[in-house]
C-alpha cells in the first residue's frame, strides 16, 4: 500500500521468487508499472518483474493476507482509511514507518488486533516511473511477533533473499532505529549535508550525538528497554555508511516535497514536553524546519 521506492522494491522481489504481490500506487508509476513491470537497479544485482498486478485502488488487492503498508507517515491515516474496505476478515497489517506511532495511528483505524508493528532497513527509491534503485546492502525487515500468516510472511521473504527477523520487543527495536533517525533527519535538513560530512564536522558530530541522547532520554522517560550505551551503538553504525548517504528527509527537502517532521522531532518535542524531558535540539530543529514541511 503505496508502492513508492520501498513498496515497489518490496513487492518486486517478493513477485520475482513467486509470491502474489500487488502494488498499490499512482500517477505516472502506476500506468508504467502496468506497462512494463517494475525494473530494479540495486547493489545486489539488477533484475525486471515483466509483469505485477497494480492498481490505485486497494480493491484489487481486497482479502489479501498481509497488507504492508508503506507511505509516507503524512500520507498515513488518509491511505489507511482508503485501504480499509479491502481488508478481509483475517488480513493483517504490517507498519514500515519511521518514527514510533505509525502502528497506534493505523490501529486506531483498522482496529489495533489487525496491526503487526514492523521497520525495513532497506534503502530504494523510485528514480523513474517503474524504475526502482537500492544503492544500500542491507535488506531487513524487522515484524513484531503474531501469528502463522506472519510466520508464512516471514518465510516469503526469505524466499525472495530478505532477511525477516520476528522480534521479541518490537517496541525497543522502532526505538532503537527512531533514535538515529530522528536525529539525522532533523541535523541533515538543517545543514544540507551527508552523513560522512556530518561525522567528519567535530561541531555536526558533537550536535548529532547530542540530538541521538535526547531520543535515548525520551525513550528511557517511556520505559522503554534499551541498552545503556544505545547513542555509542548508533554511532558506530552510522560510521559504515557511505559518506554521501542522505536521510530521506533530507532527499525530500531538497525534491521540494512534504517533511516526515511532524512525527519525528516534532514527536520528540512533544512528548518530551508532556513528560518533562528536556530535548533542546530538538526543540530548536522542530521550530527551524518545521515552515518547511509542507
Amino acid at each position: 500500500m503505496g508502492a513508492g521506492g520501498i513498496g515497489s522494491y518490496l513487492g518486486a522481489l517478493l513477485a520475482r521468487s513467486g509470491a502474489d504481490v500487488t502494488l498499490i500506487c499512482r500517477g505516472e508509476h502506476l500506468n508504467a508499472v502496468r506497462e512494463h513491470g517494475v525494473r530494479v537497479r540495486s547493489s545486489r544485482g539488477d533484475f525486471a518483474v515483466s509483469q505485477i498486478a497494480a492498481s490505485a485502488d486497494p480493491a484489487l488487492a481486497a482479502d489479501a493476507d498481509i497488507f504492508v503498508q508503506a507511505v509516507k507517515l503524512y500520507d498515513l491515516a488518509a491511505s489507511t482509511r482508503l485501504m480499509l474496505p479491502a481488508l478481509g476478515a483475517r488480513s493483517l497489517v504490517v507498519t514500515v514507518q519511521n518514527g514510533v506511532t505509525a502502528a497506534e495511528e493505523v490501529g486506531a483505524i483498522v482496529g489495533p488486533e489487525r496491526v503487526v508493528p514492523g521497520l525495513v532497513f532497506i534503502n530504494a527509491h523510485v528514480e523513474a516511473p517503474a524504475m526502482v534503485v537500492s544503492r544500500g546492502q542491507s535488506q531487513r525487515l524487522v515484524v513484531g511477533v503474531h501469528d502463522e500468516r506472519i510466520a508464512t510472511f516471514q518465510q516469503l521473504c526469505a524466499a525472495a533473499g530478505l532477511e525477516a527477523r520476528a522480534s521479541a520487543d518490537i517496541r525497543a527495536d522502532l526505538w532503537r532505529k527512531f533514535i538515529p533517525v530522528a536525529a539525522l533527519s532533523a541535523l541533515a535538513c538543517l545543514c544540507r549535508q551527508p552523513i560522512g560530512a556530518i561525522l567528519a564536522d567535530a561541531a555536526l558530530a558533537r550536535l548529532y550525538r547530542q540530538a541521538m541522547e535526547e531520543v535515548a532520554g525520551l525513550a528511557r522517560a517511556k520505559e522503554v528497554l534499551l541498552e545503556a550505551d544505545i547513542v555509542e551503538r548508533m554511532l558506530a553504525v552510522a560510521a559504515t555508511y557511505q559518506y554521501d548517504a542522505r536521510v530521506s528527509m533530507l532527499e525530500d527537502l531538497e525534491a521540494g516535497k512534504r517533511l516526515e517532521l511532524e512525527w519525528l522531532s516534532g514527536y520528540v518535542s512533544r512528548e518530551a514536553a508532556r513528560r518533562g524531558v528536556p530535548v533542546p535540539f530538538h526543540d530548536m530543529a522542530y521550530a527551524c524546519l518545521k515552515p518547511l514541511a509542507k
